[in-house]
């Protein structure tokens, strides 16, 4: 359950199973024609059991033995298996053998559904390449998975590179039982280094070897010290409200965190536990957008921008030179904004102020909003207002422009192909902004910041900061492929309408 993929990793073998698999199919195409067949003992086989053995390449076959359009099936059908199976999720694949039962499961069912495909379609495919690819596939899949595997098991240090760092909150007999079950099941791939315990009584103690670090308020400097991971808590039922709390507080630190159920505590007699190195936990889920979600998103915005600059590069050549004869400075304005985790980046966007404006009018207004937790009805002066500062004097006569169509925005795609920011995601706050946050307000951070989002097609400037925070945080818990194309389709029409817009 603690065994996570890297996001290299994940493209790693996405890319090898999807090209691997097509490369596979062509060696197997070429083997069967243009190197002779087969073995003659399988060909004899072959022969007895009727399957056709040698021939010739047909003229209206374009790639070897194989139809182009076999290629293209393969490359659908494949990557779709793939991910059904859950083959790039850790924690469906706890083991290298379950792994590798998942994918060999993944590609026998792949292949069954070309079978079918073909024999509605391209029935003149060879099935001695049938059966060639399949084996040829299955090797190269595998093989991939277990030389990676033996390789990290060669590494120096392997043990303390390839675990995980876990931390028990609550030193009790749940929380000791829990640490002896994953020394139990989980050592190789869960390293306990301690707990954490409000019980003087525990202060300064170890059990079994692992020591008492803290109590629960020094989770911070724990976590920091130790690298921490992962956490168990193992709280009695009784501690509610700092159960609640130290789970926030971990949620927070970017740390995974693993809940086992107070019954666990009875310790039913003959009970078979299973989970977490064989406990049975909640998955409370890791803060954020990680995994294959992520890997999704990272792929589908570098595309997308890499397509989007080319055919836009008219107009951002357009407004450039728009905003150099209208105003003396620089073309673009950089600015420093919090991002995810709480990183400091430089977004980019043109730039819409006059040179060396003063910030103190927008940090004045902005202390306002967040504190009072404004409407834009309080905000403005008759009563339709935004939560944009209004009739801001920095502002160019281009500026005005850019900003009402957010145009001003589009050098952000620049900071989405460096990875520092995504197209759709909550937007980057600036630094003053974040001192005057509450700590839920705080948990924007736990995703990629974005050039549009949730709230800025739905309410654009016309709800309450805390409404716009509630928003970021929906998207995060719902963040899917389909949810950011829905966004970005709505985002030219909110724009469009220019409400909210400043």
């Amino acid at each position: 359950m603690l065994r996570q993929f890297s996001v290299r990793r994940i493209i790693g073998f996405f890319l090898i199973d999807s090209f691997g698999s097509l490369a596979m199919l062509a060696l197997a195409g070429w083997l069967r024609f243009q190197a002779g067949g087969v073995p003659t003992p399988i060909a004899e086989l072959l022969t007895t059991l009727r399957i056709q053995v040698g021939g010739t390449i047909e003229p209206e076959l374009k790639f070897g033995s194989v139809p182009l359009e076999v290629f293209a099936l393969v490359a659908i059908v494949w990557p779709l298996f793939f991910i059904s199976f859950a083959i790039y999720d850790g924690r469906r694949n706890e083991t290298i053998h379950q792994e590798l039962l998942n994918v060999f499961l993944a590609v026998c069912v792949a292949m069954v559904v070309l079978a079918g495909i073909l024999f509605l379609t391209y029935r003149e495919t060879s099935r001695v390449v049938f059966l060639l690819f399949f084996g040829f596939d299955v090797a190269l899949l595998l093989g991939a998975r277990v030389v990676l595997h033996a390789y990290r098991l060669r590494l120096p240090n392997h043990d303390s590179v390839a675990q995980r760092v876990a931390l028990v909150v609550g030193a009790g007999k749940v929380g000791q039982n829990a640490a002896a079950q994953l020394k139990k099941y989980a050592a190789r791939r869960v390293r306990v280094v301690g707990y954490l315990d409000d019980d003087p009584a525990c202060e300064a103690k170890s059990f079994d070897g692992v020591p008492v670090l803290g109590t629960l308020h020094q989770v911070s400097a724990v976590k920091s010290a130790y690298a921490i991971q992962d956490a168990i808590v193992a709280l009695p039922l009784d501690a509610h409200e700092r159960l609640v709390t130290i789970c926030r507080q971990l949620h927070k630190l970017g740390v995974r965190v693993y809940v086992i159920p107070d019954l666990f505590a009875l310790s039913f007699p003959g009970a078979t536990l299973d989970g977490f190195g064989g406990i049975p936990v909640i998955d409370l889920g890791q803060p954020g957008i990680h995994g294959w979600r992520r890997f999704i998103k990272r792929v589908s915005d570098s595309l997308a921008v890499a397509v989007g600059l080319i055919l836009i590069a008219p107009l951002l050549a357009l407004v450039a030179l728009w905003i150099k004869l209208d105003s003396p400075g620089p073309i673009f304005y950089r600015q420093e904004r919090i991002g995810e985790n709480g990183r400091v980046f430089a977004m980019f966007k043109f730039r819409s102020m006059r040179v060396n404006a003063d910030a103190e009018l927008h940090k004045t207004h902005i202390t306002r909003l967040i504190t009072e937790n404004l409407t834009p009805a309080q905000v403005g002066s008759n009563g339709n207002g935004t939560l944009k500062l209004e009739a801001d004097p920095r502002i160019t006569r281009v500026g005005k422009w850019i900003r009402k169509t957010s145009i001003d925005e589009l050098p952000q795609l620049f900071n989405v192909l460096r990875g520092e920011m995504s197209l759709v995601g909550p937007r980057p706050p600036i630094a003053y902004e974040v001192e005057l946050y509450q700590d839920w307000h705080r948990r924007r951070f736990e995703a990629i910041p974005g050039i549009t989002g949730l709230w800025q097609v739905r309410g654009r400037n016309l709800v309450s900061f805390d409404e716009m925070v509630r928003m970021d945080l929906e998207y995060i818990q719902h963040q899917s492929v389909w949810l950011d194309l829905k966004i970005l389709l709505q985002t030219p029409l909110a724009v469009l309408r220019g409400r909210g817009a400043g």
